[in-house]
């Protein structure tokens, strides 16, 4: 028996919380009902500490992780088209589970099944492990009675999603390793090298060029009041992260990034491939096209692209085609457009933004290996470069003394 928190309101109109023990959601619903009160919100005790470090990320009440998701939707799928109950196909996988937060979510789902709960609304009783989008394509699943067939297409989907993010993210890790190198040793440099050499020209009184002195300053800052820098940073990185949250600003900022060099057409090119990879999978398990539209516009991060998916269900509503309202907007590309007008001229829409989603992954992969291919040589310089400086600042000095000598 799990223990639930919830609000609720008396017929006065008074508010109230607290804790219940419950079997599920809905029994818990209706013994608040039994008292006269109408509930609003009823959550698992766990998610009222998702926001805490430890509870999150390290104890049995985690949600699932996109691995952990994908391999249990693709475990469902197989069974559910075997002919194995919904209900039965997850107490399996529960029992059989090692890990304890994936038995703790998938054995709480059952019991909401159990409950008399369809899937779709089951899942949403944990919604840190199944996303709205999730919830909704089960919910279509539900309506079309093609239960393992939108399971194992939804499976496909989340595959693809986590090898999109991969494959960016596996883009970056080098670079950021340079990045990362290269400051660990320009500041031991700063920190170690340049003070042990500064004692040797505080001895000799000797006149130092412009470079130097610039060097042993910085290095004399980084020692003394380098704590100072570190606070300074922490301070730009949360006002950065305030600053965001303003949707003009962040507007702004996603403008920029999208009209960027290099990387704008990059960024464009994976959110393109996500945009267009949900919305085939959401129209194949024939969800409203309004429905995928809202959906597939939740999995962009860019807000440009998000206030134009926007745009285009308004156009929707008033009679428009997808490819119109998509194409009028002026942001993607023309070839997404031109398979989405040829799909819904012949009622393949599902298989051309399909099409359109592959495209787009092999145009951002062909952009990212141009745009590694640069950006690595280009922070060897840089760090070479640094390098370099420093070494020739410091030796300067100490060859005219030699040579003064001779």
């Amino acid at each position: 028996m799990a223990r639930y928190r919830f609000e609720a309101l008396t017929y006065a109109g008074k508010s109230e919380r607290g804790s219940v023990d419950g079997e599920s959601v809905r029994a818990v619903r209706q013994a608040l009902m039994a008292k006269q009160l109408v509930p609003v919100s009823i959550e698992l005790e766990t998610e009222w500490g998702k926001q805490r470090f430890w509870n999150k990320w390290f104890s049995e009440n985690k949600p699932l992780s996109r691995a952990d998701l994908t391999l249990i939707t693709k475990q469902v799928a197989i069974l559910v088209r075997s002919g194995v109950q919904i209900d039965e196909t997850l107490s399996v996988l529960a029992e059989e589970s090692s890990q304890a937060h994936v038995k703790a979510v998938l054995q709480a789902v059952v019991a909401e099944l159990r409950a008399g709960l369809p899937l779709s609304k089951a899942i949403a009783t944990q919604p840190l492990s199944f996303d709205p989008l999730y919830q909704g394509v089960v919910g279509a699943a539900e309506q079309s009675g093609k239960m393992g067939q939108v399971l194992t297409q939804l499976a496909e989907f989340l595959e693809k999603r986590q090898a999109l993010k991969n494959k960016a993210l596996g883009a970056l890790a080098y670079p950021a390793m340079l990045t990362g190198v290269a400051f660990m040793i320009v500041l031991f440099l700063m920190t170690y090298v340049v003070p042990q050499i500064a004692r040797v020209f505080q001895n000799t009184k000797q006149a130092l060029p412009f470079s130097t002195r610039f060097i042993l300053a910085l290095s004399e800052f980084l020692m003394n009041w380098g704590w100072l820098l570190v606070i300074a940073m922490v301070g730009a990185v949360f006002y950065a992260r305030r600053a965001l949250a303003n949707p003009e600003f962040r507007l702004k900022v996603d403008r920029v990034l999208l009209n960027f060099p290099l990387i704008g057409p990059l960024l464009l090119g994976f959110e393109t491939a996500r945009f267009a990879n949900t919305m085939a999978m959401l129209v194949a398990a024939n969800v409203p096209i309004l429905t995928a539209l809202h959906s597939a516009r939740d999995t962009l991060n860019n807000t440009v692209l998000r206030a134009a998916i926007d745009s285009t269900e308004g156009r929707l509503r008033e009679g428009t085609s997808l490819a119109r309202a998509l194409g009028s907007q002026g942001v993607f590309s023309p070839i997404l457009i031109h398979l989405i007008r040829s799909g819904e001229a012949s009622g393949k829409l599902a298989e051309m933004l399909k099409y359109g989603a592959e495209n787009a992954e092999l145009e951002s992969e062909q952009k990212t290996k141009i745009f590694t291919s640069l950006l690595e040589p280009l922070l060897i310089l840089l760090m070479g470069l640094m390098v370099l400086g420093i070494v020739m600042a410091v030796m300067q000095p100490i060859l005219e003394m030699n040579s003064g000598v001779r």
